[in-house]
């Protein structure tokens, strides 16, 4: 058959950042499966909460971005017919969504292709988590309702980055949909060095993502309230909830004087392993994942991380490398703070090169890759 044909949707692409994690997972895509597999991508003339397009790119037309043709689409009533004349001209085997509710880059192609009798593959990339079903609760599930009514998930590929993601799947949809499971491609770049933590009885903490509910950063902040020990905090990623970030202002007004808190605005994906291998601890106990391409990241910065147990990342004591805790023990948390302070900075040292050695060799094997190239291939010959 040749090299398989693929047409790909999705909310926001490069050089859009904003967006945060599924830009990351459909780079890490391309650029690791692109010469088996030729990529067009249909997104967004703009990054994620802009009012203005890109000016960098051309707008309304195909363009070249590493192994892939990359269309961005013009808003309104204009990109919807842009895309929908890609669909009905393309030449492709399947259609590749990166998002359940996105009405705009799922719903509706997903209605075309069901009328072209296209193979369709949906990745809801962690959509389905209690975490973020829980968010806007009501309209997620009159949108579920409709899928269903108009059985939408019929003959639909299902992409699941885990075991704990394929449950979420089934349990919002049906037992009996099709489902692969293909983990997303992560980072390839590392640490270059560990520095040595110089301050004992003292911990530098850091959040890196879009400042929203699902990503619970105002719980992170609570947790902190009782802590015991010096702690700094440094927040990175894009405000996209203005209101949600004034609440978090409110509760860092309020913590106690040890526990010292700054927001050093959006930070550059390429930046972020560097930037990040100089703190002590990656905090976020976000609502779900279904990878979490930055706790990827920080893993490869050779930073323990401190999540919740609503993510594919599990079982990280056991391993030496982080915590995963349940939501409903807030305390937990802030307890591995303080013990994480109280390490002598040769411990502290050696866990980071215990979790720098997992993730060189998590990262360095080849199994997402060739999950996800099988993916394809099946899709294509269903």
């Amino acid at each position: 058959m040749g090299k398989s044909k693929l047409i790909l949707f999705t909310g926001h692409y490069l050089p859009g950042y904003k967006g945060g994690g599924p830009i990351k997972t459909i780079k890490n895509l391309v650029d690791n499966v692109g010469e088996e597999v030729s990529f067009k991508i249909v997104t967004s003339d703009r990054d994620l909460g802009d009012q203005s397009a890109y000016n960098s790119v051309n707008c309304g037309n195909w363009n070249s971005v590493g192994n892939a043709k990359v269309f961005y689409t013009n808003s309104g009533i204009t990109g919807h017919k842009q895309t929908i004349k890609i669909l009905l001209g393309g030449e492709y085997h399947t259609i590749y969504l990166n998002s359940f509710f996105s009405f705009r880059f799922s719903f509706i192609p997903l209605i075309v292709a069901k009328v072209l009798n296209k193979t369709v593959i949906l990745a809801p990339r962690g959509e389905f988590s209690e975490g973020a079903l829980n968010i806007k609760a009501q309209k997620k599930r009159i949108f579920i309702a409709v899928y269903k009514l108009l059985q939408l998930h019929r003959g639909t590929v299902f992409q699941a980055s885990s075991h704990y993601e394929a449950n979420d799947i089934r349990k919002a949809l049906s037992n009996n949909v099709d489902i692969q499971i293909a983990e997303n491609i992560g980072s390839q770049e590392f640490a270059r060095e560990l520095p040595m933590c110089s301050n004992s009885n003292s911990i530098n903490a850091v959040f890196v993502s879009r400042i929203s509910p699902k990503k619970n950063l105002l719980v992170a902040l609570k947790m902190l309230q009782d802590s015991q020990q010096p702690v700094s905090y440094h927040i990175y990623g894009p405000i996209e909830d203005i209101e949600y970030w004034t609440q978090c202002e409110t509760v860092i007004a309020a913590l106690p004087s040890h526990v010292q808190v700054e927001y050093k605005g959006e930070l550059n994906p390429n930046d972020v392993v560097t930037t990040i291998s100089k703190y002590d601890v990656f905090f976020m106990p976000t609502k779900g994942e279904n990878y979490g391409h930055v706790i990827a990241e920080a893993l490869c910065a050779g930073l323990p991380i401190l999540i919740a147990d609503t993510t594919p990342w599990r079982n990280l004591q056991e391993q030496g490398i982080g915590w995963d805790l349940s939501l409903s023990n807030p305390k937990a948390f802030s307890t591995v703070i303080d013990q994480l302070a109280t390490m002598t900075p040769e411990e502290h040292h050696q866990m980071r090169e215990t979790v720098l050695a997992w993730a060189k060799n998590k990262f360095s094997q080849r199994d997402a890759i060739e999950a996800n190239i099988a993916m394809f291939n099946y899709a294509a010959n269903k």
